[in-house]
């Protein structure tokens, strides 16, 4: 059926959709590679700031306050500190800021929606909450959550079995290999959930774009609506040019009393010629029509004494090669005018003589 939405969207209808805020987006993707660019920075500003953190504590345990300790000795220790640690963090935060973007942007697009949505007030509602909550889509979000946790809860499981005893070593190691140790199962364990839950973020993204795109089929009712406002209703269009091939007929039977000559094919074709020396450089079709129209301009040709001459091969080639308001090409000038002299002599007068058709026609 025509009104089913079994068509992809046209790109006037993703473009509304588009400064409507509806893009293809998944939050999962936006989370994946910030965890991704998460582990990267902490391996690239790991080291200083646990170098960081180990002086800080060094100090904080060897170095004994001053016997007049005050604010001032308590706020020096912080700001020394905090010039160790906050670099890093700004690293890492910076880090994180850029990828959250880039990410977005890779996703949608730089684009700002035109259509702004307006703040909805049942959106706070604690009511309204819960019922979407428990909505089907809510449900859906809901069991989706737990998939994707469960999914890398059993990676994370089938990564530390296998090195349990492993692990379990590391108590009788030395702390500092202990540390390092540690630190380097940490890192490849969270590369491991971070590399599956970049698969869930492609897939779910792949997922929403498929879901976005079957939110905007359409009909073919909608496509043919769409179609005659960009392109204009097909009905006004053909009125408009029946109009205007209207008009265009009135003119030429108000042209057809001015004419010279018609020549006809017999009945089939009519071509209205006027020739006016002082104004024209050659014969100009005012008139010409086929069937009834030919019909109509022979009548009005007859109603006023205009001479109506058959001539079959020249009819034909006027009407074929020549519009309204043109004038007749040279080929036929010869032709044209051996049937102008002719109604000239049967009206008993000659128009003035005008060299550059005489010498043409000749």
């Amino acid at each position: 059926m025509s009104s089913e939405r079994t068509e992809a969207p046209t790109p006037k209808r993703l473009h509304e959709a588009r400064s409507e805020g509806r893009v293809a987006r998944s939050p999962e993707l936006n989370a994946a590679l910030a965890l991704f660019a998460g582990i990267y920075l902490l391996r690239f500003a790991g080291g200083k700031l646990g170098s960081a953190f180990a002086s800080m504590v060094s100090t904080s345990l060897t170095t004994l306050p001053p016997a007049d300790v005050n604010g001032g000795w308590y706020t020096h220790q912080l700001m020394e500190y905090g010039m160790q640690i906050v670099p890093m963090f700004g690293v890492i935060l910076i880090g994180l800021m850029f990828t959250g973007v880039g990410v977005s942007v890779a996703q949608t697009g730089l684009y700002w929606p035109s259509k702004r949505k307006v703040f909805d007030v049942s959106r706070v509602n604690p009511l309204q909450g819960i019922k979407r909550l428990f909505s089907g889509q809510g449900l859906s979000e809901l069991v989706k959550a737990i998939l994707k946790l469960t999914i890398i809860l059993w990676v994370a499981f089938n990564f530390v079995r296998p090195r349990a005893a492993e692990l379990m070593s590391l108590v009788h190691t030395p702390l500092p290999d202990a540390i390092h140790n540690w630190l380097a199962l940490a890192s490849a364990l969270a590369m491991r959930c971070a590399s599956t839950y970049m698969l869930i973020a492609i897939i779910d993204y792949g997922y929403q774009r498929w879901q976005l795109n079957k939110s905007l089929k359409m009909s073919l009712d909608e496509i043919k609506e769409e179609h005659k406002q960009s392109e204009g209703d097909p009905l006004r269009r053909s009125r408009m040019k029946s109009e205007h091939r209207r008009l265009v007929r009135t003119r030429m039977m108000q042209n057809v009393p001015k004419a010279d000559v018609v020549i006809v094919n017999p009945t089939h074709l009519a071509v209205a010629l006027k020739y006016d020396a002082k104004t024209m450089s050659a014969p100009t079709v005012i008139a010409k029509g086929a069937h009834h129209v030919a019909e109509r301009i022979v009548a009005l040709a007859r109603e006023n004494s205009v001479p109506v001459i058959q001539n079959i091969p020249i009819a034909r080639a006027l009407y074929k090669s020549i519009d309204v308001d043109q004038t007749i090409p040279p080929d036929l000038f010869a032709a044209v005018a051996q049937i102008l002299a002719y109604v000239y002599n049967l009206r008993g007068r000659l128009p003035s003589r005008r060299p550059l058709l005489a010498e043409q026609a000749t």
